[in-house]
């Protein structure tokens, strides 16, 4: 391409979007970037890691990837747990130059202008920031399944299926799973192993031999309130679970995309008290609370008299 065109990439989960403020389509290292009609933004100021964001500015309708996906359905409730990221590129006789890359930390519609504007900030400047880690308090300051927390999201989750959808009230029927015996392997059916006559093959004992035939499944029931504070996750995008238990739960935010007959995957969630990480979830060793905490400062009720 001979004159200079910037493209754009946003990402949330597993969804991508490429746009271009070009009139026409741009096809760049086999990706399309659909042309948006007042894309823009402001300049890029790269003398200080603190000024080194930006702002993207879109119309609010036709905001479609190529699956269908609405970007500005994103940031409809203001609230896009799991970050959109983006990057700029400029691109220029079939060269790309990296403008921008970083994530999105706010979005700002614009009713009477019918926009959304994008405040972007690159790693850098996220980094610099300072912010509290740790805080000297009950519960624990851990977020679940992350690597303080230690519990692995994969085991401990599990598939169903939205059959229904009102608001932010979801009902789903639990999927099937392999049956793990105690030693943690997957149960199969035994199959008998027969020769060529159709008789049993015997081992060294004479004891017939057997071998894995289809997986015997099983279908979970969880009690009431197994989902409580947990997550739903669907295309890498995660949604917190406000309450949940039997074949029903309740979002704390609508799931962008969410339809019924979607499989997608839900985990169990954590009040972060002692008594839940040891009890619900057996992961008190990666506890990091102080449960025990004097109601009254000591300084002031023992020490001083």
């Amino acid at each position: 391409m001979k004159t200079r065109a910037e493209l754009y990439q946003f990402k949330h989960g597993t969804r991508t979007w490429y746009f271009t403020n070009q009139r026409k389509a741009i096809t760049h290292a086999d990706i399309e970037y659909l042309p948006i009609r007042g894309l823009s933004r402001t300049a890029i100021e790269d003398e200080s890691i603190d000024k080194c964001d930006t702002e993207v500015t879109l119309p609010q309708m036709s905001l479609l990837n190529t699956e269908g996906d609405n970007l500005a359905a994103v940031f409809a409730g203001k609230i896009f747990y799991g970050g959109v990221t983006v990057t700029i590129l400029e691109l220029y006789q079939n060269e790309t130059l990296v403008l921008h890359k970083g994530r999105v930390t706010q979005p700002k519609f614009d009713e009477d202008a019918d926009t959304l504007t994008l405040v972007c900030e690159t790693s850098e400047s996220y980094l610099n920031r300072n912010i509290l880690t740790r805080k000297f308090q009950a519960s624990c300051p851990n977020s679940i399944y992350d690597r303080w927390c230690g519990l692995d999201f994969e085991n401990l989750s599990f598939e169903v299926t939205v059959t229904q959808i009102d608001g932010l009230n979801v009902t789903y029927t639990v999927s099937p799973t392999q049956v793990i015996d105690e030693n943690n392997d997957p149960v199969f059916e035994q199959v008998p192993v027969l020769d060529e006559f159709g008789d049993p093959v015997l081992d060294g004992q004479g004891n017939p031999t057997y071998e894995d035939g289809a997986p015997i499944m099983e279908t979970k029931a969880y009690p009431a309130g197994w989902l409580n504070l947990g997550l739903l996750v669907k295309d890498g995008v995660h949604t917190l679970i406000a309450s949940g238990g039997g074949n029903s739960l309740s979002l704390y935010r609508q799931h962008v995309g969410l339809k019924v007959d979607d499989v997608v995957r839900v985990a169990p969630g954590c009040d972060q008290s002692l008594k839940t990480c040891h009890k619900k979830l057996e992961n008190s060793l990666n506890f990091a609370g102080h449960p025990f905490i004097p109601s009254q400062n000591p300084i002031y009720t023992q020490l001083i008299k």
